[in-house]
């Protein structure tokens, strides 16, 4: 089942929407119909839960000292890589 839905933009929203719906070939209606599914299912996915064993012995917390750096890796990616292992890693147990 559809429904039908009204809504207002501004004229320049409506170009913008016009023109990209026109680079992909599609109707305005469409284009933003698709574009809704498509954040629909990004925020879905989004609020997934992410379920995450250890192997018997694997110690439950890492260091930041713990995570290796990649042969070429930048500063930056390899902090922000090793924040979000560390990060990761010392999420509760929810079990």
């Amino acid at each position: 089942m559809v429904c039908a839905v009204t809504f207002i933009v501004t004229p320049v929203c409506l170009q913008a929407l016009q023109a990209f719906a026109a680079a992909e070939n599609r109707s305005l209606t469409n284009f933003i119909e698709t574009t809704l599914i498509r954040s629909l299912a990004a925020r879905e996915e989004a609020a997934r839960v992410i379920t995450m064993r250890l192997a018997a012995g694997t110690v439950a917390e890492i260091t930041p000292g713990e995570v290796m750096r990649g042969t070429g890796e930048s500063d930056a990616d390899y902090a922000a890589r090793r924040d979000l292992r560390v990060n990761f890693w010392s999420l509760p147990d929810a079990g």
